[in-house]
């Protein structure tokens, strides 16, 4: 690991927004010195109230985006006020943002990393919310979401990839199970994680074999305005902005939880206290990186594509270039391991331009066996 280097105090800032907005925020955020800004085409997940003829025939789900972009803490908040007002965040239905504090974060001379202030800058440690991913088989995903949907969570959003685990090492179960993956990705209040969670569990079925991984992470900070509901009606506001309206009088969510819910308890082993290790690489080079975390020991991995707009590379190729983001869920005494092995991958192959970055991972569900 001698060619990486270690950053000190950083978050990962990440942004959900309508296709239509991408453009305009991507360009302030640019503006306003950010580097490695990376693009995942994603949709969103809505629950239709409109007449019954549209509850029959639902308008198509909305095309977003997921945008992520890591920043010393030091310049995060300058970051975070770019992205809130020029996609106008702080709006009902506008998108999201929200940032999660990386524990550790090490990259190669070249990637491309916002220019911070190194010094004793700390992220804000009050976690108030949690992001949940569930990474499932193709079809599975709007299920989920609408899962999610009815436990509370704002707007669910979907990505799409690939995943696999120990078994793609046999050729002959390889052959049954393809390797694209839907991931399910919401972010909530602390107080709802659990029932969400659950939910969203139960309508995967992730405690059966074969489907899929689910977990969870802290977030400090946020604003989550994503649409969750569409309709033709007439009236002045939204649902969501009544909605809203009606959190400020109460003074949170508390009132939304019914008395009558369901258990939020699962009849399972939750996965507790892992590790996030994400390896964000140039596109051509993820197979290698895919392959040497198996190879490591890890359980599984999976991976989202996108295209680094800005990224540091030369010639025609150097605006938006496709990148991949290769991920996987260790028990903390493997990071080291698996990290120290994907890297001597690369520098074998010759790749100067990587990233990796850990997150804390609470919380995590997934078939166990027996």
């Amino acid at each position: 690991m001698n060619k990486l280097e270690s950053i000190n105090h950083v978050s990962l800032v990440n942004l959900i927004l309508p296709k239509d907005s991408l453009s305009t925020v991507s360009s302030e955020l640019k503006k306003a010195g950010a580097k490695g800004i990376f693009h995942v085409a994603a949709r969103g997940s809505i629950i239709n109230g409109g007449s019954f003829l549209s509850k029959m025939f639902p308008p198509p789900a909305p095309e977003q985006s997921l945008v992520q972009v890591l920043v010393p803490n030091s310049v995060k908040q300058r970051i975070s006020e770019v992205a809130i007002s020029s996609g106008r965040l702080d709006r009902v239905g506008s998108g999201a943002i929200f940032s999660i504090s990386c524990d550790k974060a090490f990259c190669s001379q070249n990637f491309p990393l916002t220019d911070g202030v190194e010094g004793d800058v700390v992220a804000n440690d009050l976690v108030t919310m949690e992001a949940i991913c569930c990474i499932c088989e193709k079809g599975v995903a709007e299920d989920i979401a609408q899962a999610a949907l009815s436990a509370g969570a704002a707007g669910p959003t979907v990505t799409f990839g690939e995943g696999g685990g120990i078994r793609d090492k046999i050729p002959l179960l390889r052959m049954t199970k393809g390797p694209e993956k839907e991931f399910v990705w919401c972010v909530v209040d602390r107080s709802e994680s659990s029932e969400v969670f659950t939910s969203m569990a139960r309508a995967g079925r992730i405690t059966e074999p074969g489907r899929g991984f689910m977990y969870s992470i802290p977030v400090s900070d946020g604003i989550i305005n994503v649409s969750s509901t569409v309709s033709n009606s007439s009236h002045g506001a939204s649902m969501e902005q009544v909605i809203a309206a009606l959190d400020e009088i109460k003074g949170g969510k508390d009132w939304r939880i019914s008395g009558e819910s369901k258990s939020s308890s699962l009849n399972t082993t939750i996965l507790q206290d892992l590790v996030g290790l994400y390896c964000i690489v140039p596109r051509d080079y993820y197979s290698e990186v895919y392959d040497s975390i198996l190879d490591a020991g890890a359980p599984g991995v999976s991976t989202n594509f996108g295209v680094m707009a800005d990224q540091s590379g030369l010639g025609e190729d150097s605006c938006n270039e496709e990148w991949a983001l290769v991920y996987t869920s260790l028990a903390p005494s493997a990071v080291e391991n698996v990290m120290n092995q994907v890297t001597a991958k690369i520098e074998h192959i010759g790749l100067d331009r990587f990233a990796f970055y850990t997150l804390p991972i609470p919380r995590a569900l997934t078939y166990l066996g027996g």
